[in-house]
């Protein structure tokens, strides 16, 4: 589990500690989320790069989900899941800011 400022994250840490299981998967930003945080044009889906713990400030924690073309997170004191459909994990945060991850596909060998 990742302590940062002498705090632990334990939902936060999950995602980092199996960022295998995600990366090459896909960040999509909900178009109906306010505010949108990018101008993503047409296509708000990218491939998962990476997925982040970070400190933010001394005392709290930034979660974030990087993507090819853009990413999205926000401070663990704003950032929760909020549902998701089949195979996704929807994500809400600061100001309504609405976001979904997805796995990547296992490899059938």
């Amino acid at each position: 589990m990742i302590e940062i400022n002498g705090r632990q994250y334990p939902l936060w840490s999950q995602f980092v500690e199996r960022k295998d299981e995600w990366i090459g998967g896909i960040l999509e930003e909900i178009r109906d989320s306010s505010p949108m945080m990018f101008d993503v044009g047409s296509n708000p889906m990218t491939e998962i790069t990476d997925i982040t713990l970070l400190p933010n400030g001394s005392e709290s924690a930034m979660f974030n989900v990087e993507g090819e073309l853009f990413s999205c997170g926000g401070d663990v004191s704003c950032v929760g899941i909020v549902g998701g459909e089949k195979g996704w994990i929807t994500l809400s945060g600061y100001g309504g800011h609405t976001w979904r991850i997805k796995q990547k596909k296992p490899c059938n060998t």
